[in-house]
């Protein structure tokens, strides 16, 4: 099997293009499979159904079996396609069901506590550190957009290319704030083709030196650093531009979904509130909560 899944790295990185985090995820849960199944003889369906209720039984998230699923489906496509095998195991397994779950987000109000406390960093780690909360925030880049930004991404001086999941390509307009931090800190940052450069300046930041930026701040302003990251502060960007009368098809741009019903988790997000308020300040309420 090991032949098969360097074979299958192989085709996704020529390809399909994948990210190194994509190509990633499904060499992890292709161990998963390998570490849990016999390679005495040719993989059948009911290896894949004991699989998958060894799954169950480990109480895991739905998204996290659809994912594993999910890749063991791509493999086995690719190998009967390859004919390294005579029979797609996956062939008759169906997904589990699942009810997405509503996005964590933050309030407006920690927003700018995040925001004022950076104030407690010195000067340069400051501008770095408030050009991010304003990128991930005020633009909703995910993390792997954001640290793979380059000095020359930005379009007619407002806008930013960003190059996102399976390298698609798109534009979106930046905050006057974040274009003013931008030239602050390619004054101070290290000269590199990357706009957040690493200590070695020929590589760009990691995922994990910016998840502690964030909680670095979060602690400065008491807000629980477990409820911050890049991706809470990407919800929120979608939740408050909504909340604030944008349009769902121009969010669904600018976060570079390719379906929309993604992006419709935030209207869910806004009706839960609303329900909330309802429930909390309106009088025929009263008697509810009495």
């Amino acid at each position: 099997m090991n032949r098969f899944v360097e074979l299958f790295v192989e085709y996704l990185k020529s390809e399909r293009n994948a990210s190194p985090n994509t190509v990633q995820s499904y060499v992890l849960d292709l161990s998963d499979f390998e570490s849990f199944i016999s390679l005495d003889g040719a993989i059948e369906e009911k290896d894949i159904v004991s699989y998958l209720s060894k799954l169950q039984e480990k109480n895991l998230q739905t998204s996290s079996v659809k994912r594993k699923l999910s890749s063991l489906r791509q493999f086995f496509k690719f190998l009967r396609r390859e004919e390294l095998i005579s029979n797609d195991p996956m062939r008759f397994i169906r997904q589990p069901k699942y009810k997405r779950p509503l996005p964590k987000i933050v309030s407006e109000e920690t927003i700018t506590k995040l925001q004022n406390a950076t104030s407690f960093l010195e000067c340069e780690e400051k501008i770095r550190a408030d050009l991010i909360l304003c990128l991930l925030y005020g633009s909703g880049l995910r993390v792997s957009e954001l640290i793979s930004l380059k000095r020359n991404s930005i379009v007619d001086s407002q806008f930013i290319r960003i190059f996102g999941k399976g390298s698609k390509e798109r534009i979106v307009p930046l905050a006057r704030r974040a274009l003013s931090l931008m030239e602050e800190w390619k004054i101070v940052a290290a000269k590199s083709i990357w706009l957040f450069p690493s200590v070695n300046p020929a590589k760009h930041i990691t995922r994990q030196r910016v998840f502690q930026i964030l909680k670095q701040i979060a602690a400065f302003s008491g807000i629980d650093p477990a409820k911050i990251s890049p991706h809470v502060l990407r919800h929120a960007f979608a939740t408050h531009i909504l909340d604030n009368g944008a349009d769902l098809l121009s969010v669904k741009k600018m976060l570079g979904h390719s379906d929309i019903s993604t992006t419709e988790i935030y209207t869910h997000v806004a009706q839960k509130r609303l329900k909330e308020v309802i429930k909390k300040y309106h009088p025929l309420s009263r008697d509810e909560r009495e």
